[in-house]
């Protein structure tokens, strides 16, 4: 998890599901102190789970509490929490940093952007009237396309053809990148990244028409 998490900055949900005695006296930094026994009490107040908030949770030394919430937080609709092998004890045993007072006792989540990533009104801006200086490029296969049609102004070059059809992108240009769901996109955006190209991408659900237009979620 520190390496995973921690060290990269990413944006997660931390769950000491410890009683609150002991997770005050000592915690990981950044835990939000919800006991297991509470967590029916305090589950109306989570974060939305359609932002689908990465979860880790780590109990005292692996006594299973943590793996009870991760089922309960599953048949609750949030999507793979995962559980700190060993609990406090293993993060405490291996030396790694701890923070002592009271632990936060109300769970909130603000995603960060990924790396390259295009705010969505950024790319309607672009989408709805392309500039000169800017290439959209929907990376769907090309029987995805035919199907729903594509963005006015767009080209299609699937994303498992863009290392070999390089020549037909512009380096002259800002690369806009998307697909259905934003994943193919992403895949594109670090191969056309690593080439050197001006490029971002939209991580977002967007659904085209044969008409040109588009809609986005």
């Amino acid at each position: 998890m520190k390496e995973a998490w921690l060290d990269k900055d990413l944006s997660f949900v931390l769950l000491d599901v410890r009683p609150e005695a002991q997770a005050q006296q000592g915690f990981i930094k950044g835990a939000v102190n919800v006991p297991e026994q509470a967590l029916d009490q305090t589950l109306a107040t989570f974060p939305n789970k359609e932002l689908k908030p990465p979860i880790v949770i780590y109990d005292a030394k692996g006594d299973g509490s943590a793996e009870r919430v991760a089922m309960k937080l599953l048949r609750a609709g949030y999507p793979g929490p995962r559980v700190l092998t060993g609990g406090y004890a293993a993060w405490q045993g291996a030396g790694y940093a701890v923070a002592t007072g009271k632990p936060a006792d109300h769970v909130t989540y603000v995603p960060k952007p990924k790396p390259g990533t295009i705010a969505v009104a950024d790319f309607r801006t672009f989408a709805a009237g392309i500039p000169a200086g800017v290439a959209v490029i929907d990376v769907r296969g090309s029987d995805e396309v035919e199907k729903t049609g594509l963005i006015k102004g767009a080209a299609n070059v699937p994303a498992d053809e863009i290392a070999d059809r390089l020549a037909e992108i512009p380096r002259d240009k800002k690369v806009v990148l998307h697909c259905s769901t934003g994943a193919r996109a992403e895949m594109a955006y670090t191969i056309l990244k690593e080439k050197g190209y001006q490029v971002q991408y939209l991580d977002a659900t967007i659904t085209t028409s044969k008409d040109g237009s588009f809609t986005i979620k």
